[in-house]
């Protein structure tokens, strides 16, 4: 089956705008399709040519899309967090690439397709919708938890087992904390063994 060339230049024309992300409704207006039969059919010829890659139930993508933008549309309540944000940060060197990971509420959830991984870790309990937004910010419609609170995330799921591609006692420059940020997010813990766990790795 050949490409439509309209076709085409609808997908490259919505792909900057879109973040390289798509949507199943999206596409069966693109595509003039009712059912996800038929879209399938359609879409064929794309998955082919990787013009355009299943990455999750729902989302179509291509190959350089915006994974963090995409992380945020999966599940809209997750905040970006962990070594993506303490490497930009500075705090530490650099990760993985096409690897990104948030926070969420709830069941922990990975990702994976071509065009990279996301990894969603779950906080549970009463308080997990305040701990994922706590110190997290919008910039350019994606949440990001702010350095001090991804340091904390980092280490509360390391405690409980996840491994990080980054040491968490001597590859995080701590000094560029704000201790006292620190101190005051961490009332939200009811864990004093997390929270010592925090101050002994934060003063080495």
């Amino acid at each position: 089956m050949k490409l439509d060339t309209v076709i085409l230049s609808r997908i490259e024309a919505l792909a900057t705008p879109q973040r390289g992300i798509f949507t199943i409704h999206g596409l069966k207006n693109l595509f003039q399709v009712s059912d996800v039969s038929s879209l399938n059919q359609k879409l064929k010829p794309y998955r082919k040519a990787n013009i355009l890659l299943r990455f999750s139930r729902g989302y179509y993508v291509t190959k350089n899309c915006d994974l963090e933008a995409l992380s945020q549309r999966i599940c809209p309540n997750s905040a970006i967090s962990f070594g993506n944000v303490l490497a930009k940060e500075l705090l530490i060197g650099a990760v993985p690439k096409k690897t990104v990971y948030a926070t969420k509420a709830g069941k922990s959830r990975t990702y994976s397709s071509q065009p990279g991984h996301i990894v969603h870790l779950g906080f549970t309990g009463s308080q997990a919708g305040r701990l994922v937004s706590l110190g997290s910010h919008w910039e350019g419609g994606i949440c990001y938890a702010d350095k001090e609170k991804a340091f904390l995330d980092t280490l509360y799921f390391y405690q409980w087992g996840r491994k990080f591609s980054f040491n968490i006692y001597s590859d995080i420059h701590t000094s560029l904390l704000d201790k006292r940020k620190i101190k005051r997010y961490l009332r939200h813990y009811q864990n004093p063994k997390f929270q010592k766990f925090v101050l002994g790795v934060l003063h080495g």
